[in-house]
Order: structure tokens, then C-alpha cells, then sequence
């Protein structure tokens, strides 16, 4: 019952999308299914009347005879301009398919929780809500086979009741030659469809390692190293999993279905035989005789069509269900309450947060208050909690317990559009945008992107003057896939910096900002950073501690918790995890000691 009014609630979505996106397609398609219906029906009826006309044709029938064969071209005419109709609709939806679902599905998207996507399953229902609506056109596919199916119901049954006109024995041959086929085609449209699901993972693997061998930098690692003939059997193992899943489920339908279309030619041809032999006896007229014949003809087809549009229509709600399963996923709880920049201080107590799927906290009950202007460093070993804590600080991520802070506003109170106007962060793992070079770094904030001065200012904090030079100006192309220059690792790095010092906050996130730099550049760019953000509020992570020295207070993670936290030289002093991390990366700092 509960899986009922789940399909009944999705169709309602469904049928209000389309009304409200394309209801050209919806009302088109309806009044041409139902014209052609109407018009098949009428066909072996005129028949069996021309006929008769035939007959007795003289001076006083041979209008009524004329119009009658008019009407007839017409029945047969009018389901080919259908066609062309119903093809132009699907193209006006093909058109507006973006507009309907693409938009309403990424627009839903943008609300769901961030931790989410660290599951397989919403990966994997992402995927296949894409695909209902870019390839398979979602709910304006799916309405058209339910409008085939009911058009085909339409001239079966009323096909069905003009040849039991003729004879009632012609009506079991008509009827027990198509149903096994119907039923052969929806018991394994039903095992393909769950054997699709159940193959997402799989075929979620063949995209990404197929996007291996066809994107540049993978395939430049596995040339040089050597490792192509590896990922090609990975992909050749999965490949040949889903493949032949589906090929033993394949050859079982063909043999029972190969048995159903010869049952329903036996009742076909035993159709044609007994009507020969009522005509034979003069039970049936020769025009009546001719109309059996295109009538069991035309309710063949339709009970055919019938079986496989009921197949597609299945196939393709199969499609719609997975394209609004995607709408359950959970969204991202938002606030109530306007964001007040804070003017004191970030407060976060006893923060706990475990990844999807994790056997352990990433932070385990953290504690730490940062200062409005203050310049907090965050150092520590690979895995101790750095990013995650500078996620949940943000509001990127929710904490499963313990609270954030912003002044006496709490994170989870605050409406998330409003915070994060007020932040600016340089990812771990930015993007390459293959934009021009100008557009990379104003993107972060493109209402402002013709203050030419603020460009200069962040772009010469960071170093950028001569690349920008010899690219030609910001103009410039980057990224070879469009014909641009690619850059270098440190140098899309500095791009990714001055893309979040461009952006207008109060509070900036640099989360290991410098890690394809040497140290030299390093130092210089975070000196640089730490001046252009004179009275804001910035929090550096990094495994490199030699910025600490700067830093009104540095904050040691280790293992989810908050070991250590205060200045460079207090802690050094310590002789604590901070003092083994210094000591263990000196000989890279003291060497430029010298220089600084």
C-alpha cells in the first residue's frame, strides 16, 4: 500500500512538472492519441461498409460511396501526420527538458547536505536521476507511452467488440495470442529493471574508469608509469560483470518470447481460417469477410503495440521513480535567523563529526574560540581533523553534536546564503576552471569584477604579475581543452589564492593554500596574505609550520582532538606535538631563515 501511493504521488508530480513546463507537450499529445484512436477504430467499419456500397453501386449510393473512401484515406492518413506531430512535440520537450527537470533537479542539488555526497548511495542516485532526464527525458517519455498504452487499450477493445460483431468465434484466437506475449514482456521488463538498479555501483565504477583513460592527467600517470594494462582490466572485469548479468537475463526472454510470437501467428492464421470458412457458409459477406481480415490485422498490431508500449512505459516509470527517489534524498537544514557579521569571536564547543559510512569521529569533541582579526594557524598530521574542523566551522558540514558559534548567533540558527557571503575559502582540492585567467580569479566575487584596481592588489599579493604578462593580460585563455596555456601546479595555485582574496569577507579559510609551492614562494605569499587581511579574521591549514611564527595562535590537531593551542613560541617552548612537528621539518625552514 505504502509503495502504491509512493507511484501514485510521484505521478501527480509528474503530470504538474509537465503541466507547468510543457504544457503544450501534455495537452498535444493527449488530443492526437485520442483523434487517432478514435480514427484506427473507425477503419475496419468503413471497410466492411465501402464494400457493401461495392456492391450495389448505381447513381443514387455513389456520393454516400465517394465520401465514404475519402473518409477511409483520411483513417489511414491521419495516423502518419500524428506522427510528425508527436515527433515535433518531443522535440519541443527534448528542448525544454533542461528547463523542466535539469534546473529542478541541480537546483535541488545545491540544498542537499555536503556530507551526503561522501555516500555511494546518493552518488549512485544522482546518477541515475541524471540519466532519467537527460537521456531518457523523465516523465514527457513516460507520458507518452501511457498515452500509447491507453490509445492502443482504446482500439483493442473497441476492435474487439467489431469483430465478436462478426462472429463470437473469432474472439479467443484474437485475445490468447497476444496475452502470454504481454506477460513474457512484463515479467522481464520487471527482472531487467531490478537487475539495473542493482548494477548502479558497477556501472557508476565504468564511468569513472573510463573518465581515466580519456582525461589528460590520468592518462598521462598511467603512460609513464606503466600502469595502463591494469586499469584496462579493471574496466574489462567490470565491464564484462554487467554485461554478462544482463546477457543471461537477455537470452531467457528471447526464448519465451520467441515461443509467444509463434502462439499468436498460430492464432492469427486460425483467425484467418475460421473466418474463410463463415464466409464459405455465407455467415459472413464478402465486404464482412474483408473487414475480419483488416480488423484482426489491425487489433494484432495493436495488441503487439500494446505489449511492448506497456514494456516502455514501465521502462520508463521506472526512470520517473528514480528521478524523484532522488528528490528524498535529505537537504540541508537552513536557518531562520539573519546573519550579524560576528564581532567578537567563533566559539566552537565540543564538536563531534563522523563521515558517512566512518568507524570513527573526524573531530572528536573539539573545543577552540577564534578572535575577530586574529590569524589562526591549524597544523598537524594527515587525517587529524584539520579540513573537517574548517568545514564545520563554516557550516559546510553539520556537527552530529556540540555547537558553533558566531557571537551569540548559533550556525545552525543562521540562513547558510547569508554566512557564507561572508566567507571566503581556498579549497585543499580547488578547480582548474578552463575560464580566462581574469575570470578564474573574479569568479569568487563577479559583481566586482571590473574593479581593476582590487584585481592588481590581490594579484600582486600573491605574485602574479609576471605570469599574467606573459599569458598576455587576463584575458587570456587557460586550460589546453579549449585552446588556452596550462599552468603549472604552483601556479594554478596562486590562481585558487587570488581567486579567494579577491572575494570580499571578513573571514577567510585557506586550507594547505601553499602545498605545490617551495617554501621560499610560500613564505612570501602567506606574508603577503597576512597583510592584505589586516583586521580580518583568517584560519590557515597546513602541514607546513614555518607560517606559524606569524600567527597570533597556532592550533595542533591530532587524531580529532585539539592538543595544543598558542603561540609559535610558547608552544615550541612546549616541548609538546607542535615542538616534534617543528623539529621534524627544521632543516626545510632554517635553511631560509637567513633570507627572511
Amino acid at each position: 500500500m505504502k509503495r502504491i501511493r509512493k507511484h501514485l504521488a510521484y505521478f501527480v508530480k509528474a503530470m504538474r512538472d509537465m503541466q507547468a513546463f510543457m504544457p503544450f507537450l501534455l495537452w498535444g499529445k493527449l488530443f492526437t492519441s485520442i483523434g487517432e484512436a478514435a480514427l484506427q477504430v473507425w477503419q475496419p467499419l468503413l471497410i466492411a461498409e465501402i464494400f457493401q456500397l461495392a456492391e450495389g453501386l448505381n447513381d443514387g449510393n455513389i456520393d454516400a460511396f465517394k465520401r465514404k473512401i475519402i473518409l477511409l484515406c483520411i483513417c489511414i492518413g491521419f495516423p502518419a501526420v500524428c506522427t510528425m506531430m508527436i515527433r515535433a512535440v518531443g522535440l519541443y520537450g527534448e528542448g525544454k527538458k533542461e528547463i523542466c527537470y535539469g534546473w529542478k533537479m541541480y537546483g535541488f542539488a545545491r540544498r542537499l547536505k555536503l556530507e551526503a555526497l561522501e555516500e555511494p548511495r546518493v552518488l549512485d542516485g544522482f546518477r541515475k536521476a541524471d540519466a532519467a532526464y537527460s537521456r531518457h527525458l523523465a516523465a514527457s517519455r513516460m507520458f507518452s507511452y501511457l498515452l500509447m498504452d491507453v490509445e492502443s487499450v482504446l482500439v483493442c477493445i473497441s476492435t474487439f467488440f467489431v469483430v465478436g460483431s462478426f462472429s463470437v468465434w473469432l474472439l479467443p484466437g484474437a485475445v490468447f495470442g497476444v496475452l502470454p506475449h504481454i506477460a513474457i514482456d512484463i515479467f522481464f521488463e520487471k527482472r531487467r529493471s531490478g537487475a539495473y538498479r542493482g548494477q548502479a555501483g558497477k556501472r557508476r565504477r565504468l564511468a569513472y574508469l573510463w573518465r581515466l583513460f580519456c582525461t589528460r592527467e590520468p592518462v598521462k600517470e598511467m603512460r609513464t608509469m606503466g600502469f595502463a594494462r591494469f586499469l584496462k582490466e579493471k574496466w574489462v572485469e567490470t565491464n564484462v560483470e554487467v554485461v554478462r548479468e544482463m546477457e543471461e537475463l537477455e537470452l531467457a526472454s528471447i526464448r519465451l518470447t520467441a515461443a509467444g510470437v509463434l502462439l499468436k501467428n498460430a492464432c492469427y492464421v486460425a483467425n484467418v481460417a475460421i473466418a474463410l470458412f463463415l464466409m464459405v457458409r455465407g455467415e459472413l459477406a464478402v465486404g464482412q469477410f474483408a473487414a475480419c481480415l483488416t480488423a484482426f490485422g489491425l487489433l494484432q498490431d495493436n495488441l503487439a503495440m500494446l505489449s511492448t508500449f506497456v514494456v516502455s512505459f514501465l521502462q520508463s516509470w521506472h526512470h520517473v521513480e528514480e528521478y524523484y527517489d532522488f528528490f528524498q534524498t535529505e537537504e540541508e537544514a537552513d536557518g531562520t535567523e539573519g546573519y550579524r557579521p560576528f564581532q567578537r569571536e567563533i566559539v566552537m564547543r565540543d564538536l563531534h563529526f563522523c563521515y558517512p559510512g566512518g568507524n570513527r569521529d573526524a573531530l572528536d569533541g573539539v573545543n577552540l574560540d577564534i578572535k575577530k582579526g586574529e590569524h589562526v594557524v591549524i597544523v598537524g598530521v594527515n587525517g587529524s581533523g584539520k579540513t573537517t574542523l574548517s568545514k564545520v566551522m563554516t557550516g559546510a558540514y553539520r556537527a552530529g553534536s556540540g555547537e558553533v558559534w558566531y557571537d551569540d548567533q548559533k550556525i545552525t540558527d543562521i540562513r547558510k546564503e547569508e554566512l557564507c557571503r561572508d566567507i571566503s575559502i581556498v579549497p585543499q582540492d580547488f578547480v582548474h576552471y578552463n575560464f580566462s585567467i581574469g575570470e578564474n580569479i573574479t569568479v569568487s566575487d563577479y559583481g566586482k569584477r571590473e574593479e581593476e584596481a582590487r584585481f592588481q592588489k590581490v594579484t600582486r599579493a600573491v605574485g602574479m604579475q609576471e605570469l599574467l604578462r606573459g599569458l598576455g593580460g587576463p584575458d587570456a585563455q587557460l586550460g589546453r581543452e579549449f585552446g588556452g596555456s596550462e599552468l603549472s601546479g604552483g601556479e594554478w595555485q596562486k590562481v585558487a589564492i587570488a581567486r579567494g582574496l579577491f572575494r570580499e569577507s571578513s573571514l577567510m579559510i585557506l586550507d594547505e593554500p601553499t602545498s605545490a609551492l617551495d617554501p621560499l614562494v610560500e613564505y612570501q605569499i602567506l606574508t603577503n596574505f597576512l597583510k592584505l587581511i589586516q583586521g580580518k579574521t583568517s584560519v590557515i591549514i597546513s602541514h607546513r609550520v614555518g607560517i606559524c611564527r606569524h600567527a597570533d595562535k597556532v592550533v595542533v590537531m591530532k587524531e580529532g582532538k585539539v592538543v595544543e593551542c598558542g603561540t609559535h613560541e610558547a608552544l615550541r617552548k612546549a616541548g609538546g606535538e607542535y615542538a616534534r612537528i617543528w623539529g621534524e621539518q627544521a632543516k626545510w625552514y632554517y635553511a631560509h631563515e637567513r633570507n627572511y
